[in-house]
């Protein structure tokens, strides 16, 4: 496999060539078995044959802290064994995989993530809440957890970020070098803690001034609720809303969390000076807060030269089933911010979750116009969520689509018109190495001012376009779906 590096704002292989990663989350959190977590999926060569077929060339595959180090200091190598085959899986099947270290709610006690014994709450109270991560805003535990996180409290005589600082090290000398291995993200969704109810409480007050209406009775009535943020399709008062809390979310992206990145990230350089460090921002700018996060350094004063960008982007009705009515206006919003981000950090950018659209066969021009964003912004994303029955899942027939995975010169743009199944790209071309083209299906029409070859999978392609230089323009027309039953 052609390793995978940074150039400006773009992914790059080692010929030169503007790479676009499009794939799917791999996260199994875990279930309890006679008492005990099993943390071991039933993935196999046909779920990689099959992710080969639709086109993905990526995947973030989860990792949990309590699977890889159960108990202080010892770590459980037969789970790392498992990673290790679904790393060469994703090598047979041609597939780059992202290490993620997932968390939700902190820890395996209220969801998934940190081990028990690195769980501090000092006693607080747990309140799950109606919805999962209602959790996030109402349990005194979580908050307490993260605080603690944060504040390296020690354990053992040994500070958390310390022990997770180390899991790391341990994980990545397990799997630096590998053909498969894309890079590290180091923490799902980072929280901020306690502080979330000043920034909860200022984007909520802040809201009601704009739409005076009670919180209360607004945020306990499910139908009232839409309505509520029917008001955020205005990009207006979403603006207001979000600047209301960015300062208090800003405080933490540079302090305690880019204190985190710059720690662990020092000292994976001393193990893999190259892998891709995917950064994320504050669980927050997943609904639309600017991250205004500064660049990891490697060295103190020095920017990280392989560094990412990896935000997640779900619109405000995910994890409900009112996601079928997801709003494409304030996706544009939180993808807005985003983007402004990238810009000012000027590097590349891997969504790392979106979607979350479950196995709905409604709402999902919502997905279709994501992927348009992504496309005109020249993003690689990976989609929220793979699971057993996912060849079933609607959703599929949108996200298997033709688009670049990696261009000779400058991808100047693409599109896939799913409507009228039409894929279109232009680019400038330079360099010796041929353009490959991912196509969902084995019958097409080509137009191209130059020859092509075509390499037919099981129900799809790969186009192979030789380079002859200059402004060059390719539009495909699908023939027939494909899709695999």
């Amino acid at each position: 496999m052609r390793r995978i590096r940074v150039q400006g704002d773009r992914f790059v292989d080692d010929f030169g060539r503007h790479v676009i990663l499009h794939g799917v989350n791999m996260v199994y959190k875990g279930s309890r078995v006679n008492g005990r977590m099993d943390y071991y999926p039933k993935w196999g060569e046909e779920d990689f044959r099959r992710l080969h077929d639709w086109g993905f060339n990526v995947i973030r595959l989860g990792l949990i802290w309590d699977a890889v180090e159960p108990h202080p200091g010892q770590y459980n190598e037969e789970y790392l064994a498992w990673v290790g085959r679904m790393l060469d899986l994703c090598q047979e099947y041609h597939i780059y995989a992202v290490l993620d270290m997932h968390q939700d709610l902190y820890s395996v006690l209220y969801s998934d993530g940190a081990p028990e014994w690195a769980t501090l709450t000092g006693g607080k109270p747990h309140d799950p809440g109606e919805l999962w991560s209602d959790a996030y805003l109402f349990s005194e535990a979580v908050q307490a957890a993260f605080d603690n996180f944060w504040a390296n409290a020690p354990v053992r005589g040994k500070g958390l970020q310390e022990w997770y600082r180390d899991m790391w090290l341990h994980v990545v000398r397990q799997f630096k070098g590998h053909p498969a291995l894309l890079g590290y993200d180091f923490l799902n969704e980072p929280f901020p803690g306690s502080s979330a109810r000043q920034i909860m409480a200022a984007l909520l007050s802040r809201f009601a001034e704009l739409s005076s209406e009670d919180m209360f009775e607004l945020f306990s009535d499910g139908e009232k609720k839409l309505e509520a943020l029917a008001l955020l399709e205005n990009h207006e008062v979403y603006s207001a809303v979000a600047e209301a809390a960015a300062p208090l979310v800003a405080a933490f992206e540079q302090e305690e969390l880019a204190g985190f990145y710059n720690s662990i990230t020092q000292a994976v350089r001393s193990i893999d000076p190259e892998a891709i460090i995917f950064r994320e921002h504050c669980y927050f700018s997943n609904m639309g807060i600017e991250c205004r996060a500064p660049l990891i350094e490697s060295e103190p004063g020095i920017a990280d030269a392989y560094q990412a960008y990896s935000p997640h982007g779900y619109d405000l009705v995910v994890d409900t089933a009112a996601v079928q009515q997801a709003s494409n206006k304030r996706i544009d919003f939180i993808f807005a911010a985003h983007r402004r981000t990238q810009e000012r950090l000027h590097i590349p950018v891997l969504v790392g979750e979106w979607g979350g659209h479950e196995h709905y066969s409604d709402g999902l021009q919502h997905i279709e116009h994501i992927l348009g964003i992504f496309a005109a912004n020249l993003w690689s994303s990976t989609y929220w969520c793979y699971d057993d029955s996912f060849y079933k899942a609607p959703v599929l027939d949108v996200l298997k689509r033709p688009y670049p995975q990696a261009v000779c010169g400058s991808l100047l743009a693409w599109n896939y018109d799913h409507e009228n199944r039409v894929f279109t790209m232009e680019w400038d071309e330079e360099g010796s190495e041929p353009s490959l083209v991912y196509v969902s299906s084995r019958d097409f029409e080509v137009e191209l001012d130059g020859p092509y070859v075509v390499e037919h999978r099981i129900t799809s392609a790969l186009l192979s376009v030789p380079p002859i230089g200059g402004r060059r323009t390719l539009r495909l027309k699908m023939v027939s779906r494909g899709r695999e039953e």
